[in-house]
C-alpha cells in the first residue's frame, strides 16, 4: 500500500489534509484535519491483513486520550468485518487500503466523534508487479547479496553465520539459485553474477509501507535534511535509489530520493508537503526486508542501505542507466 496515496485519497473526497507538525518522526504523530474534523493527532501503525485480535493491541485506555496522547490509527491492506467492528468498539481508527481498491474506514477525532471514509484510491496499481504469495525468504535474497559482493567459495556454514540463517536454510536458499551458482572443492560460488542478479531483481518485493512527499529542496540536500531529523528522532533509516547510488557509483544528477526508515514519519517539518507519486522527490518507506536497515553503513555522514540493495531500488524505480552503471561497478569491485 502506498501511504501517501491513502492521504491523497482523504484529501480529494473529504478535505482532510495534513496539518505540519512542529516535531519529527517519534515525536510528531501524524496531524489530520478537515472541514468537520477538528485537528487530531494520530499515530499511525500499519499492517497487512488486520483481525479482532491485532485490533486490540493498538487500543488506548481513556485516561490517555483525556491527556491528550496521539489517537490509535491503523492503516491495514484488508480488514475483517469483525476486525471493523472491534476498531470501532475500542476507539481505534482504521483506514483500509487495498492494492487497487477504494480506501474505506473510520477516522475518529480528538473529540472522539467518527467520520465515515470511503474514499476512491488516488492511483492505479494496475501497472505494479503482483507480490508473490506465501512466506517472502528474505534471508534467501540475503543470501544471494552476500554471494554477488564475495565471490570467494566458501562452506555453507561460512555462509550461514554471514546471513544469520541455519545451515539447512542455507542449503535450501542453495538449492533454489542452482542455476547460477555451485560447488567447487573450497566451497560454494557464484557461477554467473549477472544471472543471480536478475533473478534476485525478479524475487525482490518492494516496500508495502511507502508515502511520497514533495520538496524544492535539492534532493542531496533534501536527505541530509532529512536524515539529520531522523537522526534527532532515534528512527533508523537508510538512503537508497538515486542519492545512495551518486555516491556508490556517480552517473546523473538525482532527481529524487528514496529513503527507508523503521516508521513512517511526518516530513512537513523539514519542508516536505503530501504529494503523489508521480509528482514526488520524496519517498519514504517502511522495508519489510529485515536485513534492510541492518545492513546499512556510514558513509559521507549518511546511513547507505548496502549498494546491491540500492541496485533494486534502481532498477524497480525504472532508473535503468543508473541501475547498470552500479551494478557494474559492483561487479567490477566483487
Amino acid at each position: 500500500m502506498l501511504m501517501s496515496d491513502v492521504f491523497v485519497a482523504l484529501a480529494q473526497a473529504h478535505g482532510i489534509v495534513f496539518r505540519p507538525s512542529p516535531a519529527l518522526g517519534v515525536h510528531a504523530p501524524l496531524t489530520l484535519t478537515g472541514p468537520d474534523m477538528p485537528a487530531t493527532p494520530y499515530d499511525v501503525h500499519t499492517t497487512g491483513a488486520l483481525y479482532p485480535s491485532r485490533v486490540r493491541r493498538y487500543s488506548v485506555d481513556r485516561y490517555a486520550l483525556a491527556a491528550a496522547r496521539p489517537r490509535p490509527l491503523v492503516i491495514a491492506a484488508s480488514a475483517t468485518r469483525a476486525a471493523r467492528d472491534t476498531a470501532l468498539e475500542v476507539g481505534v481508527s482504521l483506514l483500509v487500503a487495498p492494492d487497487g481498491g477504494p480506501v474505506t474506514g473510520v477516522l475518529i477525532d480528538a473529540s472522539g466523534r467518527t467520520h465515515v471514509v470511503d474514499a476512491p484510491t488516488a492511483h492505479e496499481a494496475a501497472d505494479e508487479a503482483p507480490r508473490r504469495s506465501g512466506r517472502t525468504p528474505w534471508g534467501a535474497y540475503a543470501l544471494a547479496i552476500s554471494l554477488l559482493h564475495d565471490p570467494t567459495p566458501r562452506s555453507q556454514a561460512a555462509l550461514a553465520c554471514e546471513v544469520s540463517l541455519t545451515q539447512p536454510r542455507v542449503s535450501q536458499a542453495l538449492r533454489d539459485m542452482h542455476d547460477f551458482v555451485a560447488r567447487e572443492p573450497a566451497g560454494w560460488a557464484v557461477r554467473d553474477s549477472d544471472q543471480l542478479a536478475r533473478w534476485l531483481r525478479d524475487r525482490y518485493p518492494q516496500p508495502r509501507t511507502s508515502a511520497t512527499w514533495l520538496t524544492l529542496d535539492a534532493p542531496v540536500l533534501a536527505t541530509r535534511a532529512i536524515a539529520g531529523a531522523l537522526e534527532d528522532a532515534g528512527v533508523r533509516y537508510a538512503v537508497t535509489g538515486q542519492v545512495a547510488a551518486d555516491s556508490y557509483a556517480p552517473w546523473a544528477r538525482p532527481t529524487r530520493t528514496t529513503i527507508w526508515a523503521d516508521q513512517l514519519v511526518d516530513l512537513s517539518a523539514v519542508g516536505c508537503t503530501p504529494a503523489r507519486a508521480t509528482d514526488a522527490t520524496v519517498t519514504i518507506a517502511v522495508p519489510d526486508d529485515p536485513y534492510a536497515l541492518q545492513d546499512a553503513t556510514l558513509r559521507g555522514g549518511l546511513h547507505l542501505a548496502d549498494p546491491w540493495r540500492v541496485w533494486l531500488t534502481l532498477a524497480q524505480d525504472g532508473d535503468d542507466a543508473a541501475a547498470d552503471r552500479l551494478r557494474e561497478k559492483l561487479v567490477q569491485a566483487a
